[in-house]
């Protein structure tokens, strides 16, 4: 039963403490319970951020293929 001093893990749906940051039992990192009582999953901002320097280096590649290299007839 899930109490005002426990949340629940969304990963393994282990009870875990209020104040708890990883779960004991996937030791997956947690974040504040929601209006249900389970809680959130943290954002995983180092994956959006290589996610976007990948892209770049892609559409650089790309256009320094496309346009710079094929205007050197080489």
């Amino acid at each position: 039963m899930l109490t005002e001093t426990t949340k629940k893990c969304p990963y393994c749906s282990v009870t875990i403490g209020i104040n708890d940051t990883e779960c004991f039992s996937c030791k997956n990192k947690v974040g504040p319970p929601n209006q249900y009582g389970i809680a959130e999953k943290p954002t995983d901002w180092w994956s959006y951020i290589s996610a976007f320097i990948l892209i770049a280096a892609f559409a650089g590649f790309m256009y320094w293929l496309f346009f710079i290299k094929g205007k050197g007839g080489g």
